[in-house]
């Protein structure tokens, strides 16, 4: 074990010691220029079958110094294209020699018809690196760490996720868990894992990584409510959620201190109103976060905001972790990816966009000056999931856009060519031909897929998709998306689906495009096309509850309940308060008789809208216990006898007149007594206004005035209670009523009514027979 620890060490595995230069250590500069390596690395990246060979032939001090120069390279490329600054200009100069033109690194880098971005600098370093790293073993564990890496950054470097990387993902994934490691080492590999994962949107397994690292540090963290000041004008104390997080006292586990080193600024928000932050009447208690433990918080963040919905409650649950590392002290790339989450969480604010426009210059700026140097910037790139220089830029955009600084906004996105936000902006400033001369103008330097792509967008022409479609040789799931969409914009719902189809099969991680193909075939009625698309994109994009919501329905109308309640559950976690989904739940629980479910549903659904009223599903309930039915997992509804009663009762409550919730309710009583009140109720529900004029509700009050007849008629209430002669006098007037108009209908229960009526008459009789002898008997008992 000791071994692969110095290993790791002297690769620059571990972020302490991943100080691989400075921007000017010439060291590092004259391994980066040596033109043996280089010679001898694009010989084999021409002729792949000399790489096993040659590698073979090397000794291992030799195979280590050549893994030193890929490590070299690759810290060089995250450098001018991460972090910053600027990497000396002797190496842009030596790439530029014409010995390197023969060799397209741009074209072997693009990845499942996907170029890089035209943002990227020196795409020789990152391809040379990542054949190194692959090719030349000098440790398995090292070299599958920088694989890994490379991996994670390549992804960055493409405008689209992609599948050929994933599979690489987790091909690399499966090897390193093999690995011996425990520690900071084995929790730092952990966080980049789950970074790793996350940039392909599988939360279940960066999940995993999380849950892993959290138990090797001993980090725990947990919500808490403490008493605390939000705005300036506040005067009393409330309670506001913050965060409080323990680490375990491992004391095998060594924490190095973090350097004293220059990091952007964290900006005040001057606000009005709000406080810098919540200010809590008593002091955090909250431990002291490591390196290791910050970039973990920061991955537990990135998870949360992915896998949750972009509301507010997400806003109050991340913040505090964002407050908690800002207010330590930081390296500098977990500082910069801290700022940049709130930026994110915050954009949309209006109190706080403010802030953001000035943090995002300031992080800007920070990437051309000279301070930090680079030693203390990459080596936390790849647990912190920094952003290229070019996405933050696009991030300040778009802040500028929504603070409706719209031609500044446009500024930046020409100069980085994000091309479809330059449409956006021009189609905001109704200046759309322009857009179009933008994009015409960069196909006469340099045509490609995208830009043809994105010509159709701007100009509403057809056939620049199919041009596109052609110039990649029927391999772009880009100029199927862009075909497809544009006839989705259009309502050409069933022309649509094969584009997304096609670029779908080409590229399955596109969430929105499974979106947009669920939506189109449920307008078109292809249920199982809709189900797969809907089940598709609820695995990349779990937190929209609208996709859970439409899968629940295609299951629905396949006739798979069972996966449909499933569905509906999944988007309950996404939108707690939505009534609607609430009551999809309610319905579709009846129909797979989970009655747990039902209830719930019914009291949250009261909750929400205050009143709620479905008979059929109190119906249902009342059926299943009355008939004691099993439900969905093989137990007896008898058990929820006591929450259908408060159910009802809690209904009942709201809908005082409504004559049929109070004969469902009747139904569960214990007690006859109370369940003829009940039918009494119920009798007063149904005989509202000029009932006696409709058939249907003269054999509803006649079907109550039945079980009104039953329950008196029992042995067990006494014939002298007043009961039944109040009984008596409803089925008198029901009968009355009904006769005047003699429907064919309601003949046979009118009779079964009245002779019902006629037993009640003899019972009073009996019981009043019965009263004159008690009273014969008590007169000749006071004369003797």
């Amino acid at each position: 074990m000791g071994e692969v620890y110095d290993l790791i060490k002297k690769f620059h595995l571990h972020s302490k010691t991943h100080k691989v230069q400075d921007g000017g250590t010439e060291e590092w500069v004259s391994l980066v220029l040596r033109e043996k390596y280089w010679d001898d690395i694009l010989v084999l990246y021409a002729n792949n079958a000399l790489i096993k060979d040659f590698f073979n032939s090397k000794s291992d001090q030799e195979r280590e110094e050549y893994l030193i120069f890929g490590i070299a390279c690759f810290t060089y490329f995250v450098q001018c294209n991460f972090t910053g600054p600027p990497i000396p200009k002797v190496i842009d100069e030596f790439l530029a020699k014409d010995k390197f033109k023969s060799f397209d690194f741009a074209s072997r880098l693009a990845m499942n018809g996907e170029d890089i971005n035209v943002n990227t600098k020196n795409p020789a370093l990152l391809a040379v690196s990542e054949f190194i790293f692959d090719c030349c073993v000098v440790n398995t564990l090292v070299n599958l760490w920088w694989c890994c890496r490379a991996l994670m950054i390549h992804q960055d470097v493409l405008d689209d996720l992609s599948p050929s990387l994933l599979s690489n993902a987790d091909r690399l994934h499966k090897l390193l868990q093999e690995q011996p490691l425990k520690g900071v080492l084995k929790a730092e590999l952990n966080t980049e894992l789950a970074q790793m994962y996350l940039k392909f949107r599988h939360i279940t397994k960066a999940q995993d990584h999380i849950t892993s690292a959290c138990d090797v540090l001993g980090l725990a963290y947990d919500f808490v409510g403490k008493l605390g000041k939000r705005t300036k004008f506040q005067t009393d104390e409330l309670a506001q959620l913050t965060v409080k997080v323990t680490l375990a006292d491992q004391d095998e586990i060594k924490r190095p201190e973090i350097d004293d080193i220059v990091v952007p600024q964290n900006f005040s928000l001057n606000d009005d109103v709000r406080l810098d932050q919540v200010t809590f009447s008593e002091e955090s208690d909250s431990a002291k976060l490591p390196n290791a433990e910050q970039k973990l918080i920061l991955t537990i963040i990135r998870k949360k905001m992915i896998s949750s919905p972009s509301d507010e409650l997400q806003s109050e649950e991340i913040l505090p972790f964002i407050e908690m590392i800002l207010s330590q002290k930081n390296t500098y790339t977990v500082r910069v990816m801290a700022l940049l989450l709130r930026c994110q969480l915050e954009s949309n604010n209006k109190r706080t966009i403010e802030r953001c426009l000035k943090q995002c210059e300031d992080i800007i700026s920070n990437f051309t000056k000279e301070e930090p140097p680079a030693s203390n910037r990459v080596g936390d790139v790849f647990g912190t999931a920094m952003l290229p220089i070019w996405k933050v830029q696009a991030e300040y955009a778009d802040i500028l856009l929504n603070f409706g600084l719209v031609k500044n906004s446009l500024d930046v996105y020409l100069r980085i060519q994000l091309w479809e936000e330059v449409i956006i902006c021009y189609n905001i400033l109704k200046m759309r031909e322009k857009a179009a001369e933008v994009i015409r103008q960069q196909l006469e330097v340099k045509p490609t897929v995208k830009l043809m792509c994105l010509l159709g967008d701007a100009t509403d022409d057809v056939t620049c998709y199919e041009t596109a479609w052609e110039m990649s040789k029927k391999r772009s799931h880009r100029a199927q998306r862009h075909w497809g969409r544009f006839l989705f914009a259009r309502r050409k719902y069933e022309e649509c689906i094969p584009h997304f189809e096609k670029s779908l099969s080409i590229n399955p991680l596109q969430a929105n495009i499974w979106l947009g193909l669920g939506f189109a075939a449920l307008q078109i009625e292809n249920w199982q096309t809709a189900a797969t698309a809907y089940r598709r994109y609820t695995t990349l994009e779990p937190d929209g509850f609208e996709a859970w919501n439409n899968l629940a329905q295609a299951y629905i109308k396949l006739g798979n309940n069972r996966s449909a309640h499933q569905a509906i559950l999944e988007a309950l976690k996404c939108n707690f308060d939505n009534w609607k989904v609430w009551e999809n739940l309610l319905l579709i629980s009846c129909d797979i008789s989970n009655y747990s479910d039902v209830i719930r549903a019914y009291h949250r659904i009261i909750d929400l809208k205050e009143k709620y009223l479905n008979v059929e599903a109190l119906n249902i309930l009342v059926y299943s216990v009355c008939n004691d039915a099993t439900d969905s997992e093989g137990n007896s509804a008898r058990k929820f006898l006591q929450k259908i009663r408060e159910l009802l009762g809690r209904v009942a409550g709201l809908y005082p007149s409504n004559g049929p919730v109070w004969e469902l309710y009747a139904s569960l009583a214990p007690v006859l007594l109370l369940r003829a009140q009940r039918l009494q109720r119920a009798y007063r529900g149904y005989t509202q206004g000029s009932w006696d004029k409709d058939p249907k509700t003269c054999l509803y009050v006649l079907n109550v005035c039945r079980k009104l007849g039953d329950v008196v008629l029992e042995e067990e209430i006494d014939p002298a209670n007043t009961i039944i002669s109040s009984v008596k006098l409803n089925l008198n007037a029901a009968t009355a009523a009904v006769k005047k108009h003699n429907w064919e209908e309601t003949k046979e229960l009118l009779e079964e009514v009245s002779n019902q009526l006629e037993q009640i008459v003899e019972k009073m009789k009996k019981a009043k027979v019965a009263v004159k002898i008690d009273e014969v008997h008590d007169d000749s008992d006071n004369s003797t």
